[in-house]
């Protein structure tokens, strides 16, 4: 079986200081011992996953919600914001610096609004990772720090998007990149690269942006401090991931 895990609120917990739960760490090295695929569904930048991958062994990556997805280390597929719309982005960037945000495959292009969250993501990257907002030449994914349910037409591009882009929902903030990117998008594209069946795959979530992977996937397994939403997707919902859920749903579901 392929086991695709989010990584923020599922493989590492943000209660008190980020950490990865130990029970998580046992999961992920009985489900690899009993031949299962360990693999990472994220809506992370790559460039934001490969510390967490590489902490796990980890070499099948579905990444900035679906737009980037890596086999074996390699780059499979890349989608980029579409380039002809960067300017519409850039016009509500210009209104609401400390609002806006974007990545491409290397570095995240912000303003001094999110200084406070800096350092995480040096730590993450594992570099200087930060980029002015105003150097910002191609992205992968543009971001705004609100809910779409608070979006107006002054917001532009997040409040009116052309066909070939994408918004969703994340938590508190709403993104927007190529049409035809998501989890399950990637977890498709990356399976049928493997050659394998996606009734091999099995998911586990806790997101808004999970809800897709979790409904659509052979088992979608929610952990017990996921959303709502992602809850009611779920064929199975697990424990808190501090207490051991993540194994718990291993076990429960026979893969060790």
């Amino acid at each position: 079986m392929y086991v695709f895990f989010d990584i923020d609120n599922t493989l590492i917990s943000h209660k008190g200081i980020s950490h990865v739960p130990p029970q998580t760490r046992t999961a992920i090295e009985l489900l690899r011992q009993a031949g299962h695929i360990p693999a990472i569904a994220t809506g992370r930048g790559g460039f934001l996953t490969f510390t967490t991958a590489r902490d796990f062994g980890i070499t099948h990556i579905v990444c900035s919600g679906g737009a980037q997805i890596f086999a074996d280390g390699q780059e499979i597929h890349r989608a980029m914001f579409p380039p002809e719309h960067l300017d519409a982005f850039r016009e509500v960037a210009a209104k609401f610096p400390s609002l806006t945000a974007a990545i491409d495959d290397k570095y995240l292009y912000a303003t001094d609004a999110f200084s406070p969250f800096f350092n995480y993501f040096n730590a993450q990257a594992g570099y200087d990772c930060i980029r002015p907002l105003s150097s910002l030449k191609s992205a992968i994914i543009c971001y705004i720090m609100l809910p779409p349910e608070t979006l107006t037409p002054m917001h532009g591009i997040f409040f009116s998007p052309p066909g070939n882009i994408t918004l969703e929902l994340m938590h508190a903030f709403t993104e927007a990149r190529c049409a035809g990117s998501s989890k399950w998008n990637g977890i498709e594209r990356l399976i049928a690269h493997e050659k394998a069946s996606l009734d091999e795959v099995i998911v586990f979530g806790d997101g808004p942006n999970d809800v897709e992977m979790i409904a659509r996937a052979k088992i979608g397994v929610a952990v017990g401090n996921a959303s709502e939403c992602a809850k009611n997707a779920a064929d199975y919902v697990c424990g808190d991931i501090d207490d051991g859920g993540i194994l718990e749903a291993c076990r429960h579901l026979g893969l060790i």
